[in-house]
């Protein structure tokens, strides 16, 4: 591994015009898909302790955030992919309902690793129409440093 694939990504919110924004967003999901590259299905499963969530299901869960919090409030006619996701890949937002423990998400051997990623290309595809729209109402959002001031902003607007 060349020593800028370990690098870490200088925090840069995804926020700016549309094209830089689509930009960091395709950049960020492109990293993130290097990183796993390596791993085989098996390994993404193993969860080494209960505090500690497996890989695929954070290849989920952050794909399940943008469905959850951009997507379907801010592209219209945009479905979910699969809507027992929800129940599976949130990881602490109480009032969106129940959700997987935790401590058992190593348990989960479905959906597989191939159904995360295509779940993965179906969100990328969308936020792509989103991103790459004028639409500006979710700025907030995409600047990750500021994530507990985004979720009160959330909380306000009555969508958790």
């Amino acid at each position: 591994m060349a020593p800028s694939d370990d690098a870490t990504m200088t925090h840069r919110p995804l926020t700016g015009g549309a094209g830089g924004r689509l930009e960091r967003f395709l950049a960020l999901r492109a990293r993130t898909e290097h990183l796993v590259r390596d791993l085989s299905a098996e390994d993404q499963l193993a969860q080494s302790m209960p505090d500690a969530s497996p890989t695929k299901w954070h290849l989920a869960h952050t794909t399940w955030f943008f469905e959850t919090f951009l997507l379907t409030p801010h592209l219209e006619g945009y479905e979910p992919f699969d809507p027992q996701f929800g129940f599976l890949f949130n990881s602490y937002y109480e009032a969106l309902g129940p959700r997987q423990p935790r401590p058992q998400r190593g348990l989960l051997t479905r959906p597989s690793q191939a159904r995360v990623m295509a779940y993965r290309a179906h969100v990328d595809e969308a936020m792509t129409r989103l991103l790459g729209s004028d639409d500006r109402t979710f700025d907030d959002l995409l600047d990750l440093e500021h994530f507990p001031i985004s979720v009160m902003r959330l909380s306000d607007r009555k969508m958790l």
